[in-house]
């Protein structure tokens, strides 16, 4: 069920519904990557939308982006800065994914293998491994 476009959340409830730890939020607040309404008195209230840049903000920082960067993803205000961006950072994570698989093509191997030790794994790694 989506949450009505009204919904005020404080940050231990924003919290909760994102997964994402108070103490980020109050640090992506400071750094103005997720910038909550306040109250009169000071306090943070979070909508529904600020999900959405939460989840982004998330993807951004496994991408390893450095909050520069993901202000840039997130709000630049010219289409080609995020587009020469993401066409600089793409090689990157196309190689993480690479070696990613060939880390989980060797776990599969190991917890079926019935070897003795890795070492008798050899022609397996000769085979798989970069």
């Amino acid at each position: 069920m989506a949450e009505p476009s009204t919904a005020q959340w404080t940050v231990a409830e924003f919290a909760a519904r994102s997964k994402v730890p108070a103490t980020t939020l109050r640090y992506w607040d400071a750094e103005g990557l997720l910038v909550p309404q306040r109250l009169v008195n000071g306090h943070r209230r979070y909508q529904a939308a600020d999900l959405d840049r939460a989840e982004m903000i998330r993807l951004c920082q496994g991408l390893g982006a450095s909050v520069e960067e993901i202000m840039l993803i997130l709000d630049a205000s010219d289409p080609q800065q995020r587009a020469r961006y993401a066409a600089g950072k793409l090689p990157e994570v196309i190689e993480k994914i690479a070696l990613l698989r060939t880390a989980e093509a060797l776990l599969r191997h190991l917890a079926d293998c019935a070897h003795p030790d890795a070492e008798s794994c050899r022609a397996w790694m000769r085979a798989h491994l970069p």
